[in-house]
């Protein structure tokens, strides 16, 4: 067993080499850093073995159904048909792969055998011939509603209007009339009467029981019911409507039995010269976890319906994408859905939107309306009730097995308006008139051609109308062209698990293609394939998502073929990038090697960008494809061709000598005319000889015998080069010169010479004085520069030409005339009034010239204003107006200038400053010096008052010795004071008598207080005005008296307080009261003793004669009594008491 296993893995690491010899690069790429020549495309052989003749397509599928790991042993133990390539064998030779041979074996032996003759050599490839199970795409089980909302939606069915495949129109002209579409399915009912108007029953097949009757068996209704979609019978009062109504069906039976690779290859190549479309509704599980493709004998059906069906057109193959969107599934792992060859088709709902069911995938073309929103299909079902229903018709059809049928009917529309189109041509329309369905899904995206395309819905919803209105007119698209890599093994490549940090390999293509289908072959061992995101990146930077995480346990990625639309018309060349992310926990692996292949047509370069194909360059013109002028005459090939229809290869054309560029962009004439304007002139000769145009022709309008050009006056036949030149102001003989050999005469003999007085002057030659004005031509234009075509005047009469006077209408204005002061020259000096410079004729301190020119004075008057003072003191001393009289007003001594009011005698420079709040003696400074106590009186005026304060009032006061307006001018005040504490204002001061019985202030109740004679209190009065200030002060001598006030004290009460608020307690105070009333006792008998007058009379508001002052004020002198003094009279002249008052 060892052994078996030892000799299996030795097989297959010589079947891996051998097939990455027989795949190696054709076309120039690189990977990382290494690089490989690409090639022309797939059709070129390296070697001699079959499968390199084969498609890279065929290649890997051959290699990927080699490979015998992906077989379980149940399935080998099976087989009992092998296919083998080799050159010979026995065996039946496959009808679509030259080179491939079907072989009846043991299965028990074949693996070992087939290994033993691929390592010996004799064989090249092998596989079993597993039978699979297809399934028919699932149809959801969703409630119906109205019928057939995908032909026509008007929101019958709550879908949204307008979300169908906009087919009516088209049917207006085209119905699919001639066109055979074949149902590869389960089985066709050919006998229901909505299917059997244009059945075809020559053309179908079984190929479950190999016989020409597809009709299905109980059950098997699902062929039945995609046929009715694609082509049920229109328009016959019954059922329903297909998509191509009158088109032709052939139903192929297929999938309800298990298919093979042979049995595949049939169906697909069943009748392909007669069937024009293959529709298939059909394919490996949607599980999600299922990787399956068609074999190489399927593969080469298929290959070949593009290549030889329908008469070389190509047949037309459309598949459904898939109903695995809930397990993840993608389009994309599904080997028949991504072949290039299909058109695969996805669903939308009558909404507009992603069916619930509908895989997404890079591969899809198309979208088509089918169930998805509670709303499914209506179609044919099996007749009675072996269907889907028991009455012959289904409304619960959908899937992406309905999308699919309906998208067929479509092309059978556009073959039908356009019989030319090939399987490419109808890929490319279906592309451009696709509509944009769902346009808000993040899906959407601008590849590098501008087309919008989704991962979910390709190119959008089919859109029948425009699509067979394109197909009209469409031009069938060049032959296709492809080119690949080849294998590029990835050394290093080990994909991170679970991590961003992906593996990138990248591949540069230097072929220009306009891209259609891009396939990738990778080969990705890892154990668990779901973990990976595969992504194809293109230069135009368009991303085409291959695989996403999804929960697939599979095991690798064995030669698998993903395919991509996404990068439909973009330019190939530039840098690929395929990048590999695992994206999930626990499971590694690494990208072996890859390959890419793109599929398109060819661009015909315009390598210099002449607008000349490099083609036509070298196969037409013979022009060099990378030189973008290959005649170097500034003109590029391509206008020159296409434009000019000059020759790329000669710089000149017409030989005129010069180049096509010269002419066509400077001159403009024409390349292909050596004379452009006929004149007998090539036009060189005339840019380059002549200088003259050589588009008008050049004349010789005087018959002299010479161009214009040459001749200086093609209108004078006498002036011409070589004519005898004559005083005529004309160069007649053209020599540049006029008049020449008359610069030397002199006929007048006035100093000037002929020519001059014929060209220059203009003055008589024959006559010296041409105007008569006594001065010859020659002193005029040489000495006096006056015109001696003008006579020359002396109007004045003065003796001087005008040309010699300043001013020829003043008599007295002439050279040597008197000067004098009135701003003229009269001297005709050029200068005015020169000889009174520095002068000053009146004496007055001023130039004459500055009292004329300047000041306006009269320079020879001294006091022009006549005040007395001279223009010269009144400008530079006093600078005052000399043309105005300075007076004095009030006759002062002083003049206006000098006296600060020249309207008040009191107020000069030499008055005596008095105390007004004027400035009197203008020395702009206000009653300075001013002893303003000669202005002010005092009331009283002695400055010491003694005051009896308890009877007499105090009134004292200021008399002010001033007029009053000045009192208003000095703004005084008048503010009164006791010892710095303000009293009041005003010009009197009044206190009243203090009574101490009843104080009335603060001040009386500090008096009383006292109670005797207080010490003087200085009152002062403050005099201010605005520049000064003076006090006057007086010092008064207050007395006072009052009783002592005797504190009544409460009965029981043993203190007692005394008037200086002594405590005494009740003991003292009986000896106290005691002692009191005995010296009063005394004090009565000893005054009534010596008293002589028995009445006494009592003043009870007056302090006692004999009034002892208490100890504290023991000292203060009583106050005087100036009752005995007499009446004061102040001393004259205010003189009082000078050292007291200030």
């Amino acid at each position: 067993m060892d052994s078996a296993r030892d000799r299996f893995m030795r097989t297959c690491s010589i079947l891996f080499v051998l097939v990455c010899s027989l795949l190696s690069p054709i076309t120039g790429a690189f990977l990382s850093d290494s690089a490989e020549p690409f090639g022309t495309g797939l059709e070129q052989t390296t070697n001699e073995n079959i499968t390199d003749s084969y498609s890279p397509i065929i290649q890997a599928a051959l290699a990927h159904k080699s490979d015998l790991s992906i077989y379980s042993k149940s399935q080998l133990e099976s087989a009992e048909q092998w296919v083998v390539i080799a050159s010979q064998y026995a065996g039946e030779p496959a009808k679509e792969l030259p080179g491939a041979w079907i072989v009846d074996v043991n299965p028990s032996t074949a693996s070992e055998l087939f290994s033993e003759l691929q390592e010996n050599g004799q064989i090249e490839a092998a596989y079993p011939l597993v039978e699979n199970e297809m399934l028919a795409r699932w149809v959801p089980n969703d409630p119906k509603f109205s019928d057939q909302w995908h032909l026509q939606n008007t929101g019958q069915s709550s879908g949204t209007s307008g979300e169908d495949v906009n087919i009516t129109g088209a049917w207006n002209t085209y119905r699919g009339s001639g066109i055979v579409i074949g149902i590869v399915d389960d089985g066709l009912d050919w006998n229901h009467p909505d299917l059997d108007n244009y059945y075809e029953s020559t053309l179908d097949y079984d190929f479950c029981n190999d016989d020409a009757d597809p009709t299905p068996t109980s059950n098997n209704a699902h062929g039945t019911a995609a046929a009715g979609v694609a082509a049920g019978v229109g328009d016959n009062n019954i059922g329903i409507s297909g998509s191509a109504p009158e088109a032709g069906l052939a139903g192929l039976q297929l999938i309800s039995c298990s298919t093979t690779d042979v049995r595949e290859s049939s169906a697909l190549g069943h009748e392909r010269q007669n069937i024009d479309i293959y529709s298939n509704s059909w394919g490996p599980s949607d599980n999600g976890e299922t990787l399956e493709a068609p074999g190489p004998l399927m593969l080469a059906a298929m290959e070949n319906d593009a290549l030889l069906g329908r008469n070389g057109l190509g047949n037309i193959i459309t598949w459904a994408a898939g109903n695995g969107l809930t397990d993840d599934d993608d389009s994309n792992y599904d080997g028949y859905a991504n072949l290039r060859y299909t058109i695969a088709v996805t669903a939308v709902s009558h909404n507009g939107d992603q069916s619930y069911y509908a895989e997404p995938g890079a591969n899809i073309l198309v979208a088509s309306p089918s169930n998805g929103d509670n709303e499914g299909i209506t179609t044919t079902d099996i007749e009675g009730s072996g269907g889907y229903t028991s009455n012959d018709y289904t409304d619960n059809f959908g899937g992406t097995s309905s999308a699919t049928p309906l998208v067929s009917g479509v092309i059978a529309l556009m073959l039908e308006a356009n019989s030319n189109l090939s399987w490419r041509d109808v890929q490319h329309i279906l592309v451009l008139t696709s509509r944009q369905n769902d346009a808000s899904d993040s899906s959407w995206g601008v590849n590098g051609a501008n087309y919008d395309v989704s991962h979910k819905y390709g190119f959008g919803v089919i859109d029948a109308s425009a699509a067979v209105s394109m197909a009209e007119t469409w031009v069938s698209v060049a032959d296709e062209t492809s080119a690949t890599t080849g294998t590029l093994n990835c050394l290093q490549c080990d994909i991170p698990d679970n991590s961003a940090n992906y593996v990138s390999v990248n591949a540069t293509v230097s072929e220009a293609i306009m891209v259609e289908n891009v396939d990738v072959i990778v080969d990705i061992p890892h154990a668990f394939r779901g973990d990976l995101e595969i992504i194809l990146t293109s230069p135009a930077g368009t991303k085409s998502v291959l695989s996403e995480k999804h929960g697939d346990s599979g095991n690798n990625y064995n030669n698998w073929r993903f395919s991509t639309v996404h990068h439909w018309d973009e330019d190939s060349r530039g840098e690929w990038t395929l990048t590999v992310e695992d994206q999930g926990n626990g499971d590694t692996g690494s990208l072996d090697s890859w390959e890419l292949i793109l599929y398109g047509t060819e661009i015909d370069l315009d390598t210099d960008g002449d607008n000349l194909t490099n083609s036509n360059e070298t196969e037409v013109y013979g022009t060099d494809p990378n030189d973008y002028d290959t005649d170097d005459d500034t003109i590029n090939d391509g206008a020159e061709v296409l434009i000019y229809g000059t020759d790329p290869l000669v710089a000149d054309t017409d030989g005129d000598g010069l180049s096509d560029g010269v002419e066509i962009n400077v001159n403009g004439t024409d390349p292909l005319d050596n004379d452009t304007d006929d004149d007998l002139l090539l036009d060189g000769q005339e840019v380059l000889l002549f200088g003259t145009n050589p588009l008008v022709a050049d004349p010789d309008a005087d018959v002299d015998d010479y161009y214009w050009f040459e001749d200086c006056n093609d209108t004078n036949a006498m002036v011409y080069p070589g004519a005898l030149e004559i005083l005529n102001g004309i160069d007649d003989n053209c020599d540049g010169q006029w008049d020449e050999g008359f610069n030397a005469t002199d006929t007048d003999n006035d100093g000037l010479s002929d020519y001059g007085e014929f060209h220059v002057f203009g003055t008589n030659l024959s006559l010296s004085d041409t105007d008569g004005d006594l001065l010859s031509d020659g002193q005029e234009v040489l000495i006096h520069l006056t015109n001696p075509l003008v006579k020359d005047n002396d109007s004045d009469v003065d003796g001087y030409y005008w040309f010699e006077d300043c001013n020829d209408t003043n008599a007295s204005i002439f050279p040597d005339a008197q000067e004098l002061l009135d701003g003229i020259d009269n001297n005709c000096d050029g200068e005015a009034d020169e000889t009174f410079n520095g002068t000053d004729a009146d004496e007055d301190g001023l130039l004459d010239l500055v009292e004329f020119l300047e000041i306006g004075t009269d320079p020879f008057d001294e006091d022009t204003d006549d005040d007395g003072l001279t223009d010269g003191i009144e400008v530079l001393t006093t600078l005052t107006n000399p043309f105005v009289p300075d007076l004095d007003a009030d006759q002062d001594g002083f003049r206006w200038f000098l006296d600060c009011d020249d309207n008040d005698t009191t107020r000069s420079p030499n008055a005596v400053e008095v105390w007004n709040g004027l400035d009197d003696n203008c020395d702009e400074v206000i009653d300075e010096g001013v002893d303003r106590a000669a202005w002010i009186s005092p009331a009283p005026l002695m400055a010491d008052i003694a005051l009896n304060a308890t009877n007499d009032s105090l009134e004292l006061g200021v008399i002010l010795e001033l007029e009053p307006l000045d009192i208003q001018r000095l703004n005084l005040t008048v503010q009164w004071y006791r010892n710095q504490s303000i009293l009041g204002q005003g010009l009197s001061f009044e206190e009243s008598p203090h009574n101490c019985q009843q104080p009335n202030s603060t001040f009386s109740q500090e008096l009383c207080a006292l109670n005797g004679t207080v010490e003087p209190y200085e009152i002062k009065a403050l005099i201010s005005d605005d520049t000064g200030s003076i006090e006057i002060k007086w010092l008064v001598t207050y007395t006072v008296w009052h009783p002592p006030v005797i504190e009544e004290v409460d009965e029981g009460s043993t203190v007692q307080t005394n008037e200086k608020g002594l405590n005494l307690n009740l003991p003292t105070m009986v000896w106290v009261l005691a002692s009191v009333v005995v010296l009063l006792v005394g004090i009565l008998l000893f005054t009534r003793r010596q008293s002589s007058t028995p009445n006494l009379q009592i003043q009870p508001k007056q302090a006692p004669p004999l009034f002892i002052a208490p100890p504290k004020y023991a000292d203060v002198p009583a106050a005087p009594d100036f009752s005995q003094m007499g009446e004061y009279v102040p001393p004259a002249a205010n003189d009082f008491d000078t050292n007291r008052w200030k």
